[in-house]
């Protein structure tokens, strides 16, 4: 039996990965830690390694995917999580990036969290998680 010991990543494939880049850098605040291109032809592939700031491996990464020379598939393959200390102000910048609201924050007390879905200009789906004071 194979144990599994963390999580390690999360990949969704982007049409323009310089505008995703954009997006999730600006808005979110994730910093880039690699890039990594190899393949050719159909094969051809970018991907874009990010991070939360301050954070080191083994931490999980968030990577973004582009196959230049074939078609994206529609959006909706995941949903990314991200916990943040303020969803009012992560909200506000994210949508001042160009996200679309989804769901509008809610609470969920039973869990201690607060959490709203928000698209990327893309149409990838994103979860925002702020915990519950109190």
């Amino acid at each position: 039996m194979t144990n599994i010991m963390a999580f390690s990543l999360t990949k969704i494939e982007v049409q323009d990965l310089q505008a995703a880049e954009h997006f999730y850098t600006g808005a979110l605040g994730l910093e880039v830690r690699g890039r990594v291109e190899f393949g050719e032809g159909d094969r051809l592939m970018h991907e874009l390694i990010l991070g939360v700031p301050g954070s080191r491996p083994p931490a999980p990464s968030f990577i973004l995917i582009s196959y230049p020379n074939k078609a994206c598939p529609a959006p909706g393959e995941a949903t990314v999580g991200f916990m943040v200390e303020d969803m009012e102000a992560a909200m506000d910048k994210a949508i001042a990036a160009g996200a679309t609201i989804e769901i509008h924050p809610i609470d969920v007390p039973e869990h201690g969290l607060r959490l709203a879905f928000l698209l990327d200009p893309q149409g990838h789906r994103i979860e925002l998680l702020q915990q519950l004071k109190g």
